[in-house]
């Protein structure tokens, strides 16, 4: 299978795990050690969080007043990452030509000066080992499209499954709550 990186997996009906029911997710990295990515349709409602012992828990709750956080997956829950457009923010790494990745909090006071550039946060993210997000994917449980900062970047977090599912082609109520081979 071709790398996935910069595309979205979008969870089909029959997919009930608590973290990815309904879920779209951006891939961050996938090659044949395995895959990561964020959930980017799914946050945190209670902003109340707050950093500790840290330089940058000023920014971060600054940034959490106007923004968001989101759940980014169920590994290392307690780490903070952020996708943002790429508008020259050095220590990121970037995904594709418009998207970069960081989890370096001290960028947020650069992203916060700057009004070209969109950002989300996410605490955690989605992991799979070696082979794993294929067998998913073979087994039904993703719908692959190729991702879209728009949909990361703009849309309400509750409209992006279905704008996804619909931009596919798909009418979501049409598939099938059960997975198999025919």
């Amino acid at each position: 299978m071709n790398s996935l990186k910069n595309h979205f997996l979008i969870s089909v009906p029959h997919l009930k795990d608590p973290f990815f029911e309904k879920s779209v997710v951006y891939l961050c990295e996938h090659d044949k050690k395995g895959a990561m990515g964020l959930i980017i349709n799914k946050a945190i409602k209670k902003n109340n969080i707050t950093l500790k012992d840290t330089s940058s828990d000023i920014e971060f709750n600054k940034y959490l007043e106007e923004n968001y956080l989101h759940i980014g997956g169920p590994v290392l829950t307690d780490k903070i990452l952020f996708l943002h457009t790429n508008n020259d923010i050095s220590k990121s790494v970037p995904i594709s030509d418009e998207v970069s990745i960081s989890g370096n909090i001290e960028l947020l006071s650069s992203i916060q000066k700057s009004k070209d550039v969109k950002s989300k946060l996410f605490l955690g993210h989605a992991g799979w080992g070696s082979g794993q997000l294929e067998r998913e994917i073979e087994n039904g449980d993703w719908l692959i499209q190729k991702s879209s900062t728009s949909i990361i970047f703009e849309q309400e977090i509750d409209n992006i499954w279905v704008i996804t599912t619909n931009s596919l082609g798909i009418e979501i109520g049409d598939i099938s709550n059960t997975s198999g081979y025919s």
